[in-house]
């Protein structure tokens, strides 16, 4: 009797969690209102509570989480067999269950502390941005690559060597404190930039992210922007800006690429700038190699010598962690994009530039 209590028990926890779900489906497919609060109130309330929760933790709550959820992986994967070996077939199909409701509870958590931002596509109208993104053509890329490359040439010309891992700033709290600060100033120009309680951290395992090539992420269920302090240093500016982006709720990644670089170009430290740009005029070029390999290469030539260096630096850093953990990691990574409304899935990234051209009104 006990373990169909049991079982009674889970079926219901898994009833209840289908129907918020399905709930919360329906507000955000029906209510403009709802998707309004849930953006620009709810959310708000919910990660200002977080960062003021773990942000002064000086480790990473979230990564102890998820080495927690892998090691009551390895032992539910064990008390399974165990159960289905000896026959005890109740006992493994409650196992099953709760299994089932405990991965469809992490699921509703990470929809509601943060995947819902998924949704979410109002950035010119939350930042007062008067411009329209529309399909580009390639000249407008050209244009685009050649404008960023003007600023990476004068602030390389202004910043000099910035090869090697430790610059900018081997001081990774001084590096974030730098990137509030950016906010801060951001937020004069565009309010909804205010960050409060700052929470940025260093992965527990940052090494080995380098080999699945992740620079940097947000902890959906903590809040917590980790940034990789073991990548390049001069590229480490522009992803904080760009995961603090994803913390104030910005989730489609040109999105947060945008944020990011709005608010690390209008930054008066001049390395911010630089890893801003040199970002974004890799993602121009690369967007244009795609359609005409030509152009990108006359664009490149035009790339001071440091630059150059910059960018083969970063190329051979993450050549020397390749392997088939980097191809399995991209690839669930591109469906776990796709599988939150981003039809591009790891492409996302470089979408940026459609903004870009925007934002610099390149001219058709």
């Amino acid at each position: 009797m006990e373990i169909k209590a049991a079982i009674k028990r889970s079926v219901t926890r898994i009833g209840m969690t289908v129907f918020c779900l399905l709930l919360f489906k329906l507000l955000f497919s029906t209510s403009t209102g709802f998707t309004s609060f849930y953006f620009h109130r709810l959310y708000v309330w919910i990660s200002t509570f977080f960062r003021r929760l773990i942000g002064s933790i000086p480790f990473s709550v979230g990564d102890l989480i998820y080495t927690g959820w892998v090691i009551g992986g390895v032992i539910f994967l064990l008390k399974l067999c165990y159960n289905i070996f000896r026959g005890r077939w109740q006992h493994a199909g409650l196992l099953l269950l709760n299994a089932l409701g405990f991965i469809l509870g992490v699921y509703f958590a990470f929809l509601l502390l943060w995947g819902y931002n998924y949704r979410r596509h109002s950035l010119a109208a939350d930042m007062g941005l008067h411009m329209q993104v529309k399909p580009y053509n390639t000249n407008q890329l050209y244009k685009l690559a050649d404008t960023l490359l003007q600023q990476v040439n004068q602030q390389k010309a202004a910043l000099g060597d910035t090869s090697g891992i430790a610059a900018p700033d081997p001081d990774s709290a001084r590096l974030f404190q730098r990137a509030t600060l950016a906010y801060e100033q951001a937020a004069v120009k565009w309010p909804l930039l205010q960050y409060k309680r700052p929470s940025i951290k260093k992965p527990i395992y940052s090494h080995w992210l380098n080999y699945m090539g992740v620079t940097g992420y947000l902890n959906p269920f903590t809040n917590e922007a980790q940034v990789n302090t073991t990548t390049p240093g001069f590229t480490q500016p522009f992803t904080t800006c760009h995961e603090i982006a994803h913390q104030l709720g910005y989730a489609p990644e040109e999105t947060a690429n945008f944020v990011g670089y709005l608010v690390a170009d209008h930054s008066p430290d001049i390395r911010f700038r630089y890893a801003a740009n040199l970002e974004m005029f890799l993602y121009s070029t690369g967007q244009l190699a795609r359609r005409d390999t030509a152009l990108a290469r006359q664009v490149w030539s035009r790339a001071v010598p440091g630059i150059k260096a910059d960018y083969k630096y970063v190329v051979d850093f993450y050549r020397s962690f390749r392997g088939p953990l980097d191809d399995y990691s991209q690839l669930l990574y591109d469906q776990y994009l796709k599988a939150n409304k981003q039809e591009k899935g790891i492409y996302s990234y470089s979408e940026v530039v459609g903004w870009l051209v925007a934002y610099f009104r390149i001219p058709e």
